[in-house]
Parts: C-alpha cells; sequence; structure tokens
C-alpha cells in the first residue's frame, strides 16, 4: 500500500504541473473508416518539433512556442494532411486530423509505420504486425496471427498440428495472450490447430518476444496482445469468408451521435460446419462429433472530447460430442439396453470494460476492469440397463458411470494507467493492477446401481490466488543519439505474502539517423502453471493451476542486445543476441522414463513436479520489407536451450531446435500476367526437434500367485509366471527427428465483382513438396510369426501435414 500511495501522490504532482504548457493534441484517423491510425507521423513543417500517434490514434507536441506553423501529417497509402494553426503561449489546440486513402508514386514522400517504430521505440524483440502483414503467410484453412507470429525469428511450433508459440525458450504458458488487454487462457481451437482470434476484427498485433516494459507482468516468456479495430464511425460495412469448413462474417457501423455521445461498434463470429455438412449429405445415417466456434463484439462511446468507454467481449467454444446406444434381447423376453457418450466442451469467455479519459493534452489515464473465464469440461458416461424374466418375475439391473474432468479457471482483473508526457525529453508511465483467479481442478468417478451411488474423488485442487502490482517507468530522451527506459514493478502473491521487485532497463544509441544499437534487461516472475506431460508432441488443452504455497516463484532474466538498421527503400535490418536464465520453473513428474511397457501408458500424476533450471540463448537475424510490390522478410534463429531435473540432469527439452529459417513474402503480379493477382509463399526449414530413441528391448519375468487364502479360503494356490516385454531408452532426448522442411503458396485473385459485392477468392497449397515431417515415431517388436520369437524393435515416423489444397472466397458488402 506503501508503494501505491507513492504512486498517486506522484501522479497528483504531475496533474498540478502539467498545465503550465503550450501544446498541439488530436487523433489521426482514416477518413474513410474513422479507424485510429497508429504510427503517424504529425509535426510543424520547417522545425524539429513533432510526435507521433499511439496505438488510439492520439498524439500530442508539447512546449509549443508561441506563433503561426503549418501543421503536417502523414502515413504511407495516405495523403499528406496540411492546416495551418495559430498557438499562445500557454494555450492548449486539439486538432483531429482526417486522413484520405491515396495510392502515392512518389509524388510526395510519407512515412511508414516501419519508419516510425525504429525512430520511437527503445524496446527490442517487439514486433506489431497489421491485417496485410498477418494475411502474407499462407494459411491452413485461412490467415491466423499465431501462424505469422511463427515465422517470426525466435517463435517456434511445436509442430504442424500447434499454433502454439515457443518463444526462446519459453513454453506457450509462459506467454501472456491478450485480446484487447484480457487475459486468454487457452487462445486455440481444435487442439491448437487454429488460434481463438477472428483475423478479419484484428488491427494490430503487438508481440514481445522478451525484455518487456514494467506494465507487463506475470509472465516470463513473451506478451502477445491482440487488439481489434474499432468499428467503422461512418456507415454499416460487411466482409466475410467461406472456406471448405469455415466461415466467419464480420459486421461494423456507427452509433449515431445524440446530445454529444456518439462511438461505433463491431460484430464478428466464426463457426466450422463440417458437422453439419455430413449430417446434410448422410441424411442423419452419420454424425461428425465435433464443431467450434466463436464470436467477438466491440463498443466504443466517445463521451464528448475527453472521454471513453470501450467495451470488449470474446465467447468461444470447442465442441465434441457424440453417443452411441444398443439394444439386445434373449429369447426368454430379457433386454439389454447400454448408451455411452462424451460431453466435451472447452473454451473462454471474456468481457473487457475501458475507461480512457485525456486529464490534459499530456496526460492520458485508462481505467480497465476485465473479467475472464476458461472451462473444460470432459464427462465420458457409460449407462447400462438389463431386464431379466423369470418365470413371472421380472429382474433389473442397472449399472452406469461417470468420468468427469474438469479445470476452470476464473480470472477478475482491475488496472488503471497514466501516461504523462512531462516534456519533449520525458515520458512517464505508471499504474496499478489487481488479478484474482479462482482455480478448480477435479477428476471424479461416480458408480450408480439401481439402490447406490459411489462417488470417488482422486483429484481436487482449488485454490485463489491474488497478483498485486505496480509500477513505474520513464522514457527518457538523454540526448538526440541516447534513449534510455528504465522501470521499476513491485509484484506481490498473495500465497507468498511477499513483494518481487522486478526492474526493467533499456538503452538506445542512434549511430545514425537510420542506425542504432539496442540493450535491454528485466526480470519477470510468474504465478502460474500448467499440469500438462513436457514430452508430449501433440497437446489438445492446457491444465492450468495457480503455483502451490510451498513452491517458490518461478523467475527468469532476460538480457538482449540489438542492432538495427532501416534502409532508405524502408527495409528493416535487425540483429539480435539473447541470453534468458529461469530458475523454479516447475515440470510434471512423470513415470519411468527409462522404461516403458509395450502399448501400455505411463499415468502421469497432476500435482508431483521437479523444481526444474534452465537457459537459453540465440541469434537472430531479420530483413523485413513492409512497402511496395514485393513485401515479407527473412528470418533466421540460432538458438539453443537446456533444462535440467534431477532425474535426467542437463537436457534439450523437445521443443529446442538449432537452426530455423524463415522465409515470408508477398508480390503483386503485373498486370501482363494477370489482373489483381497477388502470389504468397512461406518457406520454413529447421533442424529436427529432440526425442528420447528406443535402444532396444528386455524381457522381465514377473511372478503372480492365484487362489488359496487370499482369493478362494480353502482351495490350493497356484502359482503363474508371465512375460514382460519392455523397451529400453536411451538419455533423455539425446536424439533429434531429421530436419524439418514446408513450403506453402497462396493465390490470390483480387478486386472480382459478383452483383454488388466485391469479393477476392483464394487458394492455400501446403507442403508443396509433399516433405514428410516427422512428429514422433511409433515402435513395435517384429515377431516371426513361424516361431512366435520377438525379434528386434522397427519404427515408423507418423508424419505431420500432406500435401493440401483448401480454396476460400472474402468478400464485403
Amino acid at each position: 500500500m506503501k508503494i501505491l500511495k507513492c504512486i498517486l501522490l506522484l501522479f497528483f504532482i504531475i496533474t498540478v504541473n502539467a498545465q503550465e504548457m503550450s501544446t498541439i493534441s488530436g487523433f489521426v484517423r482514416d477518413d474513410a473508416t474513422g479507424e485510429p491510425i497508429s504510427y503517424a507521423n504529425v509535426f510543424l513543417s520547417e522545425t524539429s518539433i513533432g510526435s507521433a500517434t499511439n496505438v488510439d490514434g492520439y498524439f500530442v507536441i508539447t512546449y509549443v512556442p508561441p506563433g503561426s506553423y503549418q501543421l503536417l501529417a502523414s502515413m504511407i497509402g495516405f495523403e499528406i494532411h496540411k492546416e495551418d494553426v495559430n498557438i499562445a503561449e500557454n494555450e492548449n489546440i486539439r486538432i483531429n486530423i482526417r486522413l484520405r486513402q491515396a495510392v502515392l508514386e512518389g509524388a510526395e514522400v510519407t512515412v511508414t509505420a516501419e519508419r516510425q517504430k525504429f525512430e520511437q521505440e527503445i524496446e527490442s524483440s517487439k514486433i506489431s504486425l497489421n491485417l496485410r502483414e498477418i494475411n502474407t503467410v499462407p494459411g491452413f484453412i485461412e490467415a491466423d496471427v499465431f501462424r505469422t507470429l511463427q515465422m517470426l525469428p525466435g517463435v517456434q511450433s511445436g509442430s504442424d498440428f500447434s499454433s502454439a508459440l515457443y518463444v526462446r525458450g519459453s513454453t506457450p504458458d509462459q506467454n501472456l495472450i491478450m485480446l484487447d488487454g484480457i487475459t486468454v487462457y487457452n487462445p486455440y481451437h481444435f487442439g491448437g490447430i487454429f488460434s481463438t482470434f477472428n483475423t478479419d476484427a484484428i488491427k494490430e498485433a503487438d508481440f514481445h518476444a522478451g525484455g518487456f516494459p514494467a506494465r507487463y507482468g506475470g509472465r516470463m516468456g513473451a506478451i502477445l496482445n491482440v487488439i481489434n479495430r474499432e468499428g467503422n464511425t461512418e456507415k454499416i460495412t460487411g466482409s466475410g469468408n467461406i472456406s471448405l469448413i469455415s466461415s466467419k462474417v464480420l459486421i461494423e457501423g456507427p452509433i449515431p451521435e445524440r446530445n454529444g455521445i456518439k462511438g461505433s461498434w463491431l460484430l464478428s463470429g466464426r463457426r466450422t460446419y463440417i458437422d453439419k455438412i455430413i449430417d446434410l449429405f448422410s441424411r442423419g445415417r452419420a454424425e461428425f462429433p465435433y464443431h467450434f466456434y466463436d464470436y467477438q463484439i466491440k463498443t466504443n462511446i466517445d463521451l464528448g472530447p475527453d472521454h471513453r468507454l470501450t467495451y470488449s467481449r470474446f465467447y468461444g467454444d470447442d465442441i465434441l460430442r457424440f453417443s452411441a446406444s444398443d439394444r439386445t434381447s434373449d429369447i426368454d423376453g430379457g433386454t439389454t439396453e447400454s448408451e455411452y457418450g462424451v460431453d466435451w466442451p472447452w473454451g473462454n469467455h471474456t468481457n473487457g470494460l475501458t475507461w480512457r479519459w485525456i486529464v490534459s493534452p499530456n496526460i492520458v489515464a485508462k481505467t480497465f476492469l476485465a473479467s475472464s473465464r476458461y472451462r473444460y469440461d470432459f464427462d465420458f458416461y457409460f449407462d447400462n440397463k438389463e431386464t431379466y424374466i423369470d418365470n413371472d418375475s421380472t429382474i433389473h439391473n442397472d449399472f452406469a458411470f461417470d468420468i468427469v474432468y474438469k479445470d476452470i479457471i476464473k480470472d477478475r482483473t482491475l488496472e488503471t494507467e497514466i501516461i504523462w508526457k512531462a516534456n519533449d525529453r520525458h515520458t512517464i508511465t505508471g499504474g496499478f493492477q489487481r488479478k484474482d483467479i479462482n482455480f478448480d481442478l477435479s477428476n471424479e468417478y461416480i458408480i450408480t446401481t439401481l439402490d447406490t451411488t459411489f462417488t470417488s474423488k482422486p483429484l481436487d485442487m482449488k485454490n485463489r490466488t491474488r497478483e498485486l502490482a505496480a509500477y513505474v517507468q520513464d522514457k527518457w530522451d538523454v540526448t538526440d543519439k541516447i534513449k534510455f527506459q528504465g522501470g521499476l514493478r513491485f509484484a506481490h502473491y498473495n500465497l507468498h505474502d511477499k513483494v518481487y521487485v522486478e526492474p526493467r532497463i533499456g538503452m538506445k544509441y542512434n549511430i545514425a539517423n537510420d542506425m542504432s544499437f539496442k540493450m535491454n534487461w528485466g526480470r519477470y516472475h510468474q504465478f502460474l502453471i500448467t499440469a500438462n506431460d513436457p514430452d508430449e508432441n501433440f497437446r489438445l488443452i492446457d491444465l492450468w493451476m495457480g503455483l502451490p504455497e510451498d513452491k517458490p516463484a518461478s523467475v527468469s532474466d532476460h538480457a538482449i542486445l540489438g542492432f538495427e538498421y532501416f534502409s532508405p527503400k524502408n527495409i528493416l535490418y535487425r540483429v539480435e543476441t539473447y541470453y534468458k536464465d529461469f530458475n523454479h520453473l516447475l515440470s510434471l513428474k512423470q513415470g519411468d522414463v527409462y522404461e516403458e511397457n509395450e502399448g501400455e501408458v505411463q499415468s502421469t500424476p497432476f500435482n508431483e513436479f521437479w523444481d526444474t533450471d534452465a537457459y537459453a540463448y540465440g541469434l537472430e537475424l531479420l530483413v523485413k520489407k513492409t512497402s511496395g510490390k514485393f513485401k515479407g522478410w527473412v528470418g533466421y534463429t540460432l538458438a539453443k536451450t537446456f533444462y535440467y531435473t534431477p532425474p535426467n540432469g542437463w537436457y534439450a527439452p523437445n521443443h529446442d531446435r538449432v537452426h530455423t529459417l524463415n522465409v515470408v513474402t508477398t508480390v503483386e503480379l503485373p498486370n501482363w500476367v494477370s489482373d489483381n493477382l497477388e502470389m504468397n509463399a512461406a518457406i520454413t526449414g529447421s533442424s529436427g526437434n529432440p526425442y528420447t530413441p528406443i535402444i532396444g528391448r528386455a524381457n522381465d519375468w514377473e511372478q503372480e500367485i492365484r487362489g488359496g487364502r487370499a482369493n478362494y479360503p480353502g482351495a490350493p494356490s497356484e502359482m503363474n509366471w508371465f512375460s514382460s516385454n519392455k523397451y529400453l531408452v536411451d538419455k533423455k532426448n539425446s536424439g533429434r527427428y531429421p530436419s524439418y522442411f514446408r513450403l506453402d503458396i497462396g493465390i490470390t485473385r483480387k478486386n472480382r465483382r459478383l452483383f454488388k459485392w466485391r469479393y477476392d477468392s483464394y487458394i492455400q497449397i501446403i507442403n508443396v513438396t509433399n516433405h514428410e515431417n516427422a512428429l514422433s515415431y511409433l515402435h513395435r517388436t517384429r515377431t516371426d510369426q513361424s516361431t512366435g520369437n520377438r525379434g528386434v524393435v522397427e519404427r515408423a515416423p507418423l508424419n505431420m501435414f500432406p500435401f493440401m489444397i483448401f480454396t476460400g472466397m472474402q468478400f464485403d458488402f
């Protein structure tokens, strides 16, 4: 509380002292839609005074000398806005700028967003992707923000079947994934093949691979904040996408102005329909048991020029549901009826309300209230009803059992943040965060007969955690060449009753106007974990838990050194090297890792963990071009990750890849080839992931005694011997799968017409070369059919995506 009081006192002083200056502030928006334009350049002509817009499109130019100026605003793809302004001493001028879209062929030079990011940002390892860049990567069925992020340096995928992000040695549970600032705990559909985010609604995906600033905490891997568009403020418009297995639609429009209140809204939804297609063509005789759906709502209401309320909602579910029944009769008229099935929904539900208050031109306050719920509810049931007829009597025998697994997370979050642009050298940010989380992880067995119900609950873990945090940060332009960002975050976890201090430091040195060095260091703690097998190659869901009271907080230090060069042709060249140290990671204990029975699945407890240490280091190269007819990027990663657990010592985890090369490109083909034809491609080549090889097989004889006093009193004992065949494995993850290679190609024919609707048709070709990429190996022991003797162990690869073609259509209305 003392820390919070100091921060509140600091911002009271800021508010009092922030009034005595002349400022020009306002918003820059797209004239056609009213959507805010991020990273636009706003400056006073023939001076060095200017600013860049933030993600809300807001800018402020402080300490403007009295006089007459010409104000200019520019962004690539838009006409340059020019406006005359006169400003007096201690005057604050609010100007709202609308930029008109245009195709400029060099008539006037406009600034690109990448240029603004290069000049303004101190953080290393940060990339913001807009919708056009997300759609650059050919997608499985449809474009996906997670699949695009996997093509960046430092980011790995677990497999073709997963869109989860492994970032610089960190696992997906160490990433903070947000939608409009709201935490999303399971951001995947279909076991990870799709992400939960509808790309058509996305304005920007803000990704930090490491070294993130003080406002972010609670995770030690990476940060991804997906920001949805605000909605069209000028008219009602819509768009849609129809593919082979799913469809999605988006509608947006204005809230008419009344009594000074106005706004906009956006609604999007998506659903798979393989289940409906199979049901239609089979006329109900067959069913596909799975589908997913989601929808998003965003509403903005402006309560005058200084206040805005934003409501954001997401709801998505995966549903696996099937049932079967059977009925038999005997000659005596008795019947047996049995029914079994699975009812398995899982998904996310979020709500968020943000109040933005422009306290003064150079002070912006945001208060954020959110709820996030993740539900995993698995229910397998079996019901058997038997009827016997004996003479004139009817005997009933009913038996049923249910197996239930549940994991429910309820997250309630309150945040407030204040950004103060003190002058042209200092921007101070501070805030307070409170997060209350209820965890409920359980496993239940229910057995029911005619007169008895037996319930067993071998797993019932419930806890309530609270995370409190306060932070302050100063972004300081020391000189024209040196920029410094220092932050301090204080985190409190209620089960530990301890304050964790997390310093964050960043520095940037501009060698020239287009060349700079960057350095970042920070400490990060995490207070929640997942109870998943660290060696599984395919993960359908995550089982979340709060950090137990008797376990120390996981902690990681990030150290990053980088070099950037932004060429006159708007090409970004980036080189970064990093080192990450992890302490007190919790790895789920497994069964016997050295011996496995053939065809037998090892049971794994949910609440027993190894205290694990780890470290990761690497070198990353990125060349990115985001303007012109030829766009894309090339990324290379050299990385090593090592984990330590008591039974295995130091080893490379399953997600470790030493070398990865990614190439992503989009080309607008010339008209002499074809009108309005765009082609994109994505190439990935990497070294193989680690696995634990099987080195042989061993026979083991075991003795079992049956009968006698233990089983049948008075009966003689019977001794049985049986053979158990076991695989012997080598040192953990001492082998590697063959190298990975995949080429995907997408072709889009744009601006076609059907009646009054404009649409684009596309074809996506996955794994063009049909390269066999192994997910894992299947093993069996060769048996001589004539003698029954068992011989050598054989293995065969279980491969990932084969050659596939998908097609679809995008349309506007």
